[in-house]
């Protein structure tokens, strides 16, 4: 038998429309003020960055560019200089024989506890360690662990109730996720449809404001726009879309394979009984021996990718970078380095794009090959986020690629779907706590 209750699911007293109006206003304010807060730390965390990169290498012209003017054998031990120095940070001053490498602030949201501060600002140091030096991670883990950081500090200082102090941290996710990538609607769903599972029209107006405003801050301080702009076309005709759905197919083959060697190598190095150091140094070591073959390798890849989209590249060439860099990716997360993959798989779904243009250049020679790039981004995101709108809008967003909608969700649902059926898990299944499932989680209404 139904009963009632003086609180709703998500805790909060059922309100009076007057309690409900202010009770949105006292949220959206809240929203604004993580906003302005998640983009100070994402710049913060961009110039501590940009500082290092001028120290060691004497530019701020990107870290491919910097390992290209290295000798080889100095570009083979700087990605292990920083695997040790993060290695000898997180195990010796975080305290840890291991690396926690779990997103702390989707634990927050999920569970409703709140961003450990100290543990926070160590990961973020040990990741700086690990992206200058040119591991192949990316930087913007620790941007969107900060912003949530001081969503987490708001609500302490604020008092704030545990739905609220939840609200607060996921607007900071939210507004670290924009202002890292440029992309407010992108930032909004990432937190919604990944880490709360769902969107609740009560919860997204303002975690949307909260990136918003992020976006906005970190676009007046620093100028920046589009991170990938680009001018595609569209993809049209019956012949291209079924070419768009042949790379999507791949993407979602493709997508548990990666999934998969990424937690397989965390696993098989975490049983190792070796020092953290040792093994983030060895790591470091076998990335620094894959720059030497390539030098793309290095970093993140937001310059290869802008180079896919704007200059022909031979498909071998493209072939070996993709290999190199996955191989890459997978040793310098499996080994306990703290960092983001949606970048590097950002740039094996840009690498996949540009392939599948290649072939499908072969046939249709008037195809757009930086639409097939962008193509292949959004379907390699969405088969392993599965996470297709987020896809889909980040990929316009990051490129203001709009008129490639249609066939951005083509390629990203064919993605989603296939990848699901064959590996049930995103790649952020490990980041959420599996005793608190998201979808057990009451919502956050107003």
């Amino acid at each position: 038998m139904a009963t009632t209750s003086a609180h709703d699911d998500a805790g909060f007293n059922r309100p009076s429309p007057y309690g409900r109006n202010v009770q949105l206003l006292r949220l959206l304010g809240l929203a604004v003020v993580v906003g302005i807060l998640g983009a100070l730390a994402v710049l913060a965390f961009h110039q501590l960055l940009l500082a290092l990169e001028a120290v060691m290498y004497g530019s701020n012209q990107g870290l491919v560019a910097d390992a290209k003017r290295l000798p080889p054998e100095i570009r083979a031990i700087i990605p292990a200089l920083g695997g040790l120095v993060a290695g000898l940070v997180l195990q010796y001053l975080l305290g840890r024989g291991k690396s926690d490498t779990g997103a702390d602030y989707m634990e927050a949201i999920v569970a409703g506890g709140e961003v450990p501060l100290r543990s926070s600002l160590l990961k973020s140091a040990a990741s700086a360690a690990t992206v200058v030096s040119g591991g192949s991670i990316g930087r913007e883990g620790s941007m969107v662990q900060l912003a949530a950081l001081s969503g987490s500090l708001l609500g302490k200082v604020l008092h704030l109730s545990p739905v609220e102090r939840r609200f607060a941290v996921a607007c900071g996710a939210a507004a670290g996720l924009a202002g890292a990538y440029n992309t407010p609607i992108a930032g909004a769903l990432f937190v919604a449809e990944i880490v709360l599972g769902g969107i609740s029209v009560g919860s997204f107006g303002p975690l949307l404001l909260a990136a918003a405003i992020a976006d906005s801050v970190v676009h007046h301080v620093s100028g920046v726009g589009p991170i990938f702009a680009a001018a595609p076309g569209n993809l049209q005709s019956l012949p291209e879309l079924l070419l768009v759905v042949a790379t999507g197919i791949a993407a979602g083959l493709l997508g548990p394979l990666f999934i998969g060697a990424l937690n397989r190598t965390h696993r098989s190095l975490a049983a190792l009984r070796w020092p953290l150091w040792l093994k983030m140094t060895l790591a470091g070591l076998a990335v620094g021996g894959l720059s030497v073959i390539r030098p793309e390798v290095w970093g993140n890849g937001y310059s290869v990718v802008n180079s896919l989209l704007h200059q022909p590249w031979l498909w071998q060439s493209v072939l070996l970078i993709l290999v190199l860099k996955v191989v890459a990716t997978v040793l310098t997360s499996g080994s306990g380095a703290v960092g983001g993959v949606f970048t590097p798989t950002l740039f094996v779904g840009a690498a996949l794009g540009t392939l599948a243009g290649n072939a499908t250049q072969l046939a249709l020679p008037g195809a757009s090959m930086s639409a097939f790039t962008l193509v292949g981004m959004s379907a390699f995101l969405a088969a392993v986020t599965h996470a297709p709108l987020t896809a889909v809008v980040m990929v316009s967003e990051m490129t203001s690629g709009y008129d490639l909608v249609p066939a951005l969700v083509l390629a990203s649902l064919t993605g989603y779907y296939v990848s699901s059926v064959l590996h049930p898990g995103s790649i952020y299944a490990l980041s959420i706590p599996q005793d608190n499932p998201t979808q057990n989680i009451p919502p956050m209404r107003l």
